[in-house]
């Protein structure tokens, strides 16, 4: 009686540590679909960034490769303002973090969903790099930029705050500032580079969202969450 009272004990401990186990589990895997959800979210944000961005480069080649004068108008200013900035991609991954880093990982029971899980981790990694070059790609346009204007007379005109609140003033063809158009024939190709940047970029985006959509399919089948 007493050696079926022991089993019995180590029967309902054993048990109990395996449903915990499966507790947080089940906690995790919903923490994690949580984060490729929003990961989805960010990369459609991205992609509309992406998509004005082409737009923008292709507005300014339009536009310098019709100027041949030593002038450029406040429109062409306008456009030259628009390439600054970038809109970066940050993984959402605070649970896959505290996963690898406590050995959770060891939680999730199904071989195949820790292989997809690891290989979306990965390419994430990747597609963030890619995202790095792209932003030097930008500041490198921008910085040829520089030197094609005249900086005194933009500075003027930066200074004058109805500049950023009259938009007819802004796009005003009819005033303009020194434009060096020696150089732009290097800001074109540093633009040439930079499309292809963000071209390659938003198709891997695209690959990498149709990665996630599918990791998520694939762990709300196996733990049966709708």
């Amino acid at each position: 009686m007493l050696f079926l009272a022991v089993f019995c004990g180590f029967l309902a401990e054993y048990y109990l540590e395996h449903k915990i186990e499966h507790n947080r589990e089940k906690q995790f895997i919903e923490s994690l679909i949580r984060d490729i959800e929003a990961d989805t979210a960010q990369l459609s944000i991205i992609k509309g960034f992406r998509i004005a961005r082409l737009s923008t480069i292709d507005s300014l080649n339009n536009y310098l490769a019709k100027n041949n004068s030593a002038t450029i108008s406040l429109r062409g200013i306008q456009l030259l303002e628009h390439l600054k900035g970038h809109v970066s991609f940050y993984q959402n991954s605070g649970t896959l973090d505290q996963l690898k880093n406590s050995g959770g990982l060891r939680l999730i029971r199904k071989r195949h969903i820790v292989d997809s899980i690891q290989l979306y981790d990965q390419q994430i990694k990747r597609m963030v790099l890619r995202d790095l070059y792209e932003t030097e790609e930008m500041r490198y346009a921008v910085r040829l930029s520089y030197k094609m204007v005249d900086g005194v007379r933009l500075s003027n005109i930066y200074a004058d705050t109805n500049y950023y609140y009259n938009n007819t003033l802004r796009t005003d063809a009819s005033k303009t500032i020194a434009f060096k158009s020696q150089d732009a024939g290097e800001y074109l190709n540093s633009l040439a580079t930079y499309r292809f940047v963000v071209m390659s970029n938003m198709l891997l985006q695209q690959s990498m969202r149709k990665m996630a959509e599918h990791l998520l399919v694939l762990i709300k089948k196996e733990y049966h969450i709708k």
